[in-house]
Formats: structure tokens, sequence, C-alpha cells
């Protein structure tokens, strides 16, 4: 089920680029604050076997292996399932529902390689993650941390360089208890001369992706091989046009993304 997008002001995502590339802050429209009870999507038709290390915040129980000393951690998570881009409109496009952690933000890697992921933020947003490896059919998970005045992106590349990265991007409200979140293709994306636009380096792109939150929150898809415009930053601030592809949720609900989401049928 695809939700609707209503209006109200969200928090620019803007992050620190540090020395793995630019990161664009967007300006976001309105967007309705939904009062949304906390829930935890099931999803059908998938089994998965997990393995987590968890925030040590983090009040869920889990498994624990201790991978690295950052908040993140990797889960095995095993489905039983497994050139220029043309301009199509949003709503075509239908992906398996992704589960949710509550208070996380995931990225579910259901392409056959491995890939890498840096959380980057500034310094107010608490330690970053660089470039740690998401075996391919794993989950990253991370606690949705909190900034100052700014937020957080999910750089994810094929190798640990972090070269023509997707990016992934968050931001916690003033009030603690909202999340906006978005997908960017700006800094993988190549544009031609004449004006296409490539996303070959843009990975997971080539089986389509997915961000999703809670219940009755925006979902955004994209295809493989369409320049998604609609559903994603495929032009800087959204040319400056309004209904900017920009999601907001409950934070507790917890966020997700995923690559090659065509192969989680």
């Amino acid at each position: 089920m695809r939700a609707t997008l209503a209006t109200l002001t969200a928090l620019p995502l803007l992050t620190a680029s540090l020395h793995l590339g630019a990161v664009h802050p967007h300006v976001h429209g309105e967007l309705h604050r939904r009062v949304i009870a906390t829930e935890v999507v099931v999803v059908t038709k998938t089994v998965y076997t997990t393995v987590t290390q968890d925030s040590p915040s983090s009040t869920a129980a889990s498994t624990s292996v201790n991978i690295s000393e950052s908040s993140a951690s990797v889960t095995m998570a095993l489905p039983t399932s497994s050139s220029a881009a043309t301009l199509k409109p949003p709503g075509d496009t239908s992906y398996t529902a992704l589960p949710l952690s509550p208070n996380h933000a995931l990225i579910v890697n259901s392409c056959d390689y491995d890939v890498f992921v840096s959380s980057i933020g500034d310094e107010s947003c608490g330690p970053s993650t660089l470039a740690q490896r998401i075996p391919a059919n794993t989950t990253y998970t991370e606690r949705i941390r909190i900034c100052y005045k700014s937020g957080v992106s999910l750089k994810v590349a094929r190798t640990a360089a972090l070269e023509h990265p997707m990016q992934f991007e968050y931001t916690v409200w003033d009030d603690k208890k909202t999340v906006s979140y978005d997908i960017s293709y700006l800094d993988c994306m190549v544009q031609e001369d004449g004006g296409a636009k490539t996303f070959d380096k843009c990975v997971g792109h080539e089986k389509g992706i997915q961000a999703v939150a809670g219940s009755d929150c925006p979902v955004f898809q994209c295809e493989a091989g369409v320049e998604c415009a609609q559903q994603a930053y495929t032009i800087p601030e959204f040319g400056y046009l309004p209904g900017a592809p920009v999601g907001a949720c409950n934070v507790e609900q917890g966020i997700a993304f995923e690559l090659c989401a065509e192969n989680r049928t």
C-alpha cells in the first residue's frame, strides 16, 4: 500500500560531507505531522535467520555479535526467495514490504554482492560508521541518530572507497519524535553530454531501490533502469519545485532502505 504524502515542514537533510563526497542539503516542503501508533511491519512470504549486534542503548532483546565499536550492526538476513534511464511516473512499482526495527535505520542489501556503507553526520550526531561491509542478503542496522539542526547520510557503494555512492538520508526533527527520509541519486548518477542521465554506478539500482517507514507513512520505490525523478532526488533541490520526495514518520517506528529490491519477491 502506498501512503499519501501530505504537506508539512521537514528539516533540511544537512550532513557533513567529510572526505567521502558532497552531501546535498534539501529544503523540503510541509508534511502533515501524523500521530502514528508504534508498529512493526511484518513481512509475509519471507523467512529470516538473524544474528544481530544491536545498539547498546536499545532495549530490544537480541543475540549479539561484537563486530565493531560503533552503534551499527550487520544482521544476517537470508530470504527464502531471492544505460540511460527513461523517465517514468511513480506508482507503477510494487516491492515486497520491508521489516522495520523501532528507533533504528536499516539498509537491506538484497543484492547478490557485498556493498559498503558509511553513516555520515556532523559531530552532534555522535560517532560515524565508515566503510562497513554489508554482505549480500544481509541487513545493516544503526540506531537512528539525533543531530543538531542537521541529519545523517547513509552512503552506499560497491567499494570501501565509497566512489559514486547512493545516498539514503534521514533527519530527526527538533521534537525528537519525527524523522524525515529520502533517496538521493545525485552523487552516483552520471549526466551525459546532451543531458541524458545514466545510473549504472548507483549500487542496487539495477534491481530497484525502495525506502519505507511506519504504517501510513510514504513509501518511495525506484524501478531499475528508470530515472526515479518523482520518488527520489535526481535533480538538486528537486528543482525548487513543490512535492519533493521526502517522507516523514514517527521515529519509534523506524525506517528502512533496500538495494536490489526485485530480488526479494
